[in-house]
C-alpha cells in the first residue's frame, strides 16, 4: 500500500526537457491541472514532473510536446534547500505510471 499517492490529468505547459544525470535519463516537464471549484469558476495548479529511465524513454517515443494531455499516477517528492539565507521548498511528482492522452477520432 502506498501512503504517498497522487493522480493528475493535465496539459504540458511547454516542451519537455531531457537530461542524462549519472547515466540515468530524466524527463522534466510541467503540467497545468484545471479543476472546477464552483459554478463557472475554475482553478489551475501547476505541477512539475520528473520521470526517470523508462519514463524518459516513453516521453521521447510518444513525442510529448507543449499542450499534450497526460494522465499521471505517482508520488510527491519534497526538496528543501536554502539560498541567500532563505529556506525554500519544492514539490515535484515522480511518476509510477503516465500516459499521453489522445483525443478520439471523429469521422465526418
Amino acid at each position: 500500500m502506498y501512503n504517498n499517492r497522487i493522480s493528475l490529468t493535465g496539459n504540458l505547459t511547454k516542451n519537455p526537457e531531457y537530461k542524462n544525470i549519472q547515466d540515468r535519463d530524466l524527463v522534466h516537464f510541467r503540467i497545468a491541472v484545471n479543476e472546477n471549484v464552483g459554478s463557472n469558476k475554475e482553478e489551475t495548479i501547476y505541477m512539475d514532473i520528473d520521470g526517470w529511465g523508462g519514463h524518459a524513454s516513453y516521453a521521447k517515443n510518444v513525442e510529448l510536446s507543449k499542450g499534450d494531455r497526460v494522465m499521471i499516477t505517482g508520488r510527491l517528492r519534497q526538496k528543501n534547500w536554502e539560498r541567500d539565507g532563505i529556506k525554500r521548498t519544492d514539490v515535484t511528482v515522480v511518476p509510477r505510471t503516465f500516459s499521453k492522452l489522445v483525443k478520439p477520432y471523429k469521422s465526418n
